[in-house]
């Protein structure tokens, strides 16, 4: 099946469907020859006021599920179901593409799995495995309206940053939500906030990861289990705050206030 097109399509349905391109495949974060930007997708949404995608299988695009709705605000659009592998983008909100609503998507093999650049919209009960970042939230610093939505019992693990918030300005919430890495190798599970501020992560599990607070960003995490090793550096100016949170026996948690100089032993909880 060939590209898909909705531009200025104002409601319309899509069931399932079989979508393969011709580009490279995803070899590892950091390879030469991984899938790269560019104008070939699996689908695009654009100006649509409702719709609702279901049960995709798309691979070897630069982005396979791109929606966004310049100039104007509309939302009502679902995305359900299906997998995504071996793109640029996995699935990409941006560019004012409130309110869409996507859940069950099995992502993977991507540079980036799941790019939400748009406020108000949902990511539940999914997965982004072996992309170089699994969810990038709000990572356009030019974006027209910024992310401040929420992602539920989201599943992303094996990936070199299983989630970078970038940019965001409203918050964001996470809930539910496992993020864990490997054990070495560009497979460390990292967890990125950067220039980002009122980033929630509440509940699921969290691993072999390291997570990085840069200086102007707000991290609160509370009643998330701590099953495998991490370290947290946060640098001077940034906020981090932990509470109701619990350690599985083994794991070792470090924390650094430096920037990553200095580490000390880390209960799981701020005072």
């Amino acid at each position: 099946m060939n590209s898909i097109d909705f531009t200025g399509v104002e409601e319309f349905t899509l069931p399932a469907f079989n979508l393969v391109g011709s580009g490279p495949l995803y070899t590892g974060y950091g390879v030469a020859g991984n899938p790269v930007d560019g104008p070939t997708f699996g689908i695009k949404v654009r100006e649509s006021k409702t719709f609702s995608i279901a049960d995709p299988i798309i691979k070897r695009v630069a982005n396979g599920i791109d929606v966004s709705q310049i100039p104007s605000w509309q939302d009502g659009g679902s995305i359900r179901g299906g997998r995504v592998s071996h793109c640029f983008r996995g699935i990409w909100i941006h560019d004012v593409g409130e309110g869409v609503f996507v859940s069950d998507v099995n992502v993977s093999d991507c540079v980036f799995g799941v790019v939400v650049d748009s406020g108000n919209s949902n990511i539940a009960n999914g997965q982004t495995t072996r992309c170089s970042v699994g969810l990038l939230i709000g990572g356009n610093p030019a974006g027209l309206n910024g992310a401040h939505g929420s992602v539920i019992g989201w599943n992303s693990r094996h990936c070199s940053y299983n989630l970078s918030c970038q940019n965001v300005t409203l918050g964001h919430y996470i809930g539910g939500s496992n993020f864990i890495g490997g054990q070495g190798g560009a497979d460390l599970g990292g967890i990125q906030i950067y220039k980002s501020k009122g980033i929630v992560i509440h509940g699921g599990q969290t691993a072999y990861a390291k997570v990085l607070v840069d200086d102007t960003s707000q991290l609160f995490m509370k009643d998330v289990l701590f099953r495998g090793s991490v370290d947290f550096v946060v640098s001077p100016g940034g906020v981090f705050d932990a509470k109701g949170c619990m350690v599985m026996a083994g794991a070792t948690l470090r924390i650094s206030y430096d920037g990553g100089s200095t580490f000390s032993a880390f209960s799981g909880n701020t005072p």
